[in-house]
């Protein structure tokens, strides 16, 4: 216990000087951008989330821990599976650790963090490794192949894991602020939200397709209203992005329908458009159809498997679908309109761990308020070709200069803004109808399975595409935004290491 309460002292002071340091920060510096202001707080915000949540605490990290070590031995050139088909381990990484934050779980992690892999042999680990595109996987992988390669103990091996996820999310998340041609604090406040930083800070695949899905969004739109040609080199970088994505999370395929917003005299010619538009679509096909294709065709077999957490009872297929389709929109249309507030407080952060640390309402709703006010657009501020925001200033020449009605305060036009807005809602539907067909037993009012937190990889856009004239900021608010989102984590944790002390 000692030893938890000189651990959770540093904790506190840690917290506090970093807001005291980040706040003098702020005020010295007064024209700091989200760039400058983004790295410092998510690496420190991850870093801190993943201590406090130690392993196995966020949600299904057992099954992405097996994951990351079955692609780790596949780096290695060792066997992966036992006789029994269960991932073969070093005997110390399959040690049960506590599923549960508690002083004694506390005690459990950090008396032996520091220790080094004494394991005489390897044996199966008990838990099944996530059904996942592998990549989703690497940097994971990278960094428990790192412990193992170094004979690291199971907790630091977890937490070089768990290290290099956040890296490879700071990376994707940090070039989605720096290629937004406008809304950089959407992207920045969606990476702030409690229940992202505990994905990204964790085991969990989410980190790969939230990162992903912020890139790929960000960087189609600086195609869109920045860059003045769309060349070869543009073109692999999308490709590459939506095929790395889409096998990730099926759902997130609609987001390809970013690139219809590129003008197509950016391409030179309407030849190389279609060229470029089936370049883009067979890379994602192909990249979906390699990893996926035994899922795909689970979806569309005729029988209707049972549902395992509903006690065997049947649930509903593709086929079942096609047959009373207005019944299958039924039960659709009953989710979003009872669940939505539950999943907008699920996506922010309201349930952490394995769901079971409340937060605050009353900090949610906040949250949710700001983020709505991170989205804001500021009076005066345009986009300039080269991709700088400036203020009162006419965006002159380059292309967003002949983007019509995005100057006067960096808003979308109004068909990109329902575009987007139908792309977010392909996203939800696709969401819940693969859920549907998967996690919910037939006759069910509403569908089961669907948590909030699958929907952070489109907030950015749903967020922008929400942008109007009608409602806008005088100034920059970047450092009082950034204050506040810190301030807020600040709570979160407190809240959940006062519970445990």
């Amino acid at each position: 216990m000692q030893l938890w309460q000189n651990l959770s002292t540093i904790f506190l002071f840690a917290m506090l000087a970093f807001l005291a340091g980040f706040f003098v920060y702020l005020y010295k510096e007064r024209a700091a951008g989200p760039g400058r202001l983004f790295l410092p707080c998510l690496l420190f915000w991850g870093i801190l989330y993943s201590l406090v949540f130690i392993p196995f605490t966020a949600p299904d990290e057992y099954a992405h821990f097996a994951s990351a070590y079955r692609l780790s031995s596949q780096i290695m050139g060792q066997a992966v599976y036992n006789d029994e088909g269960q991932v073969w381990m070093r005997e110390g990484d399959a040690r049960q650790l506590w599923p549960e934050l508690s002083a004694e779980s506390y005690e459990e992690v950090y008396g032996d963090f520091l220790a080094l892999d004494h394991s005489q042999g390897r044996v199966g680990y008990g838990h099944v490794p996530m059904e996942v595109a592998f990549h989703a996987y690497l940097p994971q992988a990278l960094g428990i192949t790192l412990g193992r390669l170094l004979s690291l103990g199971q907790v630091l091996t977890i937490y070089l894991g768990r290290l290099c996820n956040l890296l490879f999310f700071a990376f994707c998340a940090y070039q989605a602020v720096r290629f937004a041609p406008f809304g950089k604090m959407v992207f920045f406040g969606t990476a702030m939200l409690p229940m992202t930083l505990e994905l990204v800070s964790s085991l969990s695949y989410d980190a790969f397709a939230i990162g992903l899905g912020m890139l790929f969004t960000a960087y189609a739109l600086h195609l869109a209203y920045e860059s003045p040609q769309v060349g070869k080199r543009e073109l692999l970088v999308l490709a590459v992005l939506l095929a790395a994505l889409a096998p990730c999370k099926m759902v997130y395929i609609p987001l390809a329908g970013l690139c219809f917003l590129i003008p197509r005299e950016k391409f030179g010619s309407g030849k190389r458009y279609r060229q470029a538009a089936l370049l883009v679509a067979a890379c994602a096909a192909a990249a979906v159809l390699a990893v996926n294709l035994d899922k795909i065709l689970v979806y569309f077999q005729g029988t209707e498997d049972p549902v395992s957490w509903a006690g065997g009872v049947a649930g509903y297929s593709f086929s079942a679908v096609l047959a009373d389709p207005l019944a299958a929109c039924k039960v659709v249309g009953n989710t979003l309109i009872r669940k939505m507030p539950s999943y907008l407080n699920s996506m922010v952060g309201g349930s952490l761990g394995w769901l079971e640390h409340e937060i605050d309402p009353t900090l949610i709703l906040f949250l949710l308020l700001w983020t709505a006010l991170a989205a804001l657009p500021v009076r005066k501020e345009t986009v300039s070709a080269e991709g700088e925001v400036k203020k009162g200033q006419a965006s002159v020449g380059g292309a967003v200069g002949r983007a019509e009605g995005l100057a006067a305060t960096a808003v979308m036009p109004l068909p990109h803004r329902v575009v987007s807005l139908g792309l977010c809602f392909c996203t939800v539907a696709a969401t819940l109808f693969i859920m549907l067909m998967s996690w919910t037993p037939l006759g069910s009012p509403v569908v089961e399975g669907v948590q909030g937190r699958y929907f952070l990889p489109i907030l950015p856009l749903g967020l922008l595409a929400l942008r109007s004239r009608s409602v806008t900021l005088e100034a920059p608010v970047e450092r009082i935004l950034a204050g506040g989102y810190c301030l807020a984590n600040v709570l979160v944790l407190q809240s959940i290491v006062g519970r445990v002390v």
